[in-house]
């Protein structure tokens, strides 16, 4: 019996460290990717790129991303997710070995894709593993995890812009490759995989049963228009905004750490917006706050539009954050209960979702670049203004009241 129950009290711990260090992983990954997703397009400009061809550098790997989340989710249902996030980790690793060997700007859009084919294997068997290994309360794994990557998200941009200020461009593809590789091999050792867990989609609540509260029936027909068209907006625009302002603030003559800054509140005000999601959803519902953030995001596109300072470009990323974080924290609780029949197969349809706005985004941002400059952020406004018209529209049988569960849980936390 004692020989048992020590045996059970080391294998919690070690899954307890497994835990936690899948939220370092979290952490790891996202910090090495705003390194380099702040670094490329400043080194497609270092090497004379067009604006044209930095939109075209971004939509490879958007292009990628919505449809290879799904596909690798799917598969680490089916075989070892931690392999698949190693194995991610250490491709991502070689494709910063090849960015500071390229001369030819058009060359970086083929590393682009090799980039994200790693980045689209990371995230839905990384969300399935945590969702996972705490699913007590769906919305505590998925805060920790929103935290953790958007932290990163703060960091990285401005270790990128640092590096590239201090050392050389190519600076931050080395420090890159160097954490990718190690955190990669870490994987293979300290990840415990948790028991699978098939959700039987048939079981889950629907707006037909009986006891309808106001949150099962926000998974309606209408629900499912308005958060989808909230993942294409906030994801193309954000695509737009990263891959695209860059080089577009680099013309304008500022330097690469102030661009690290501006990114930089972009990161901090999602982070923070993570922080209170919860407090948010139970004071305001799920539909007032997609509605807020393709607001917001409209403001924010129409005031970049129009900014020329570091100062002023500063406050609009912060407008971005925020409409980010208050759309993407439902959004993805919502996509992870409504088709939760296998933990990656559900992450993959998120971060799919997501692939294809952030390959529209700078594509279309990229062509528009040709008439001015700023013309791709004139068109974020224009989309984010109809993408609020159909939410609104749509939005006008259902209540803004916040659900009455959700209200309750979150007061007891």
């Amino acid at each position: 019996m004692k020989l048992t129950q020590s045996a059970n009290a080391k294998e919690n711990k070690r899954r307890a460290f497994s835990l936690r260090f899948l939220f370092v992983v979290t952490f790891s990954g996202q910090m090495i990717m705003g390194i380099v997703g702040l670094s490329v397009p400043i080194y497609a400009n270092f090497l004379g790129a067009s604006q044209f061809i930095v939109g075209l550098i971004g939509s490879a790997g958007g292009l990628i991303y919505s449809f290879m989340p799904l596909v690798s989710g799917t598969l680490s249902d089916r075989f070892n997710r931690k392999a698949f996030v190693g194995a991610s980790l250490i491709a991502y690793g070689f494709s910063c070995l090849l960015y500071p060997l390229v001369e030819e700007p058009s060359m970086l859009v083929f590393i682009k894709i090799l980039e994200w084919l790693a980045v689209a294997t990371f995230w839905p068997a990384i969300e399935a593993l945590i969702v996972d290994s705490n699913e007590e309360r769906l919305e505590v794994p998925l805060q920790r995890f929103n935290v953790s990557w958007g932290s990163a998200m703060v960091i990285g941009p401005i270790i990128g812009g640092a590096l590239i200020s201090v050392y050389s461009v190519k600076a931050p593809f080395l420090l890159a490759l160097l954490i990718a590789f190690s955190t990669g091999l870490l994987s293979f050792i300290i990840i415990k995989e948790p028991p699978r867990r098939v959700v039987n989609i048939a079981q889950q609540p629907t707006v037909n049963s009986k006891d309808n509260t106001e949150e099962e029936d926000f998974m309606g027909r209408h629900a499912i228009i308005i958060v989808l068209s909230s993942i294409f907006l906030f994801s193309s625009v954000d695509g737009i905004i990263l891959s695209l302002f860059p080089a577009y603030a680099t013309e304008l003559g500022i330097p690469a750490y102030e661009i690290g800054l501006i990114t930089f509140a972009f990161g901090a005000a999602r982070v923070v917006t993570f922080f209170q999601a919860n407090g948010i959803e139970a004071k305001i519902g799920k539909l007032r706050m997609f509605l807020i953030g393709s607001m917001v995001l409209a403001f924010a596109s129409f005031l970049i539009y129009e900014s020329l300072s570091t100062v002023m470009f500063t406050i609009c990323f912060l407008f971005f954050g925020f409409a980010s974080g208050i759309t993407y924290a439902p959004a993805i609780a919502f996509v992870l209960k409504r088709w939760g029949g296998t933990r990656g197969a559900a992450a993959g349809i998120f971060e799919s979702l997501i692939g294809v706005g952030f390959f529209i985004g700078p594509l279309t941002g990229g062509i528009v670049s040709v008439y001015a400059s700023n013309a791709p952020y004139i068109l974020s406004f224009i989309v984010s203004i109809a993408v609020f018209a159909i939410q609104a529209a749509l939005s006008t049988r259902k209540t803004f009241s916040p659900p009455r569960a959700l209200k309750k849980s979150y007061q007891n936390t």
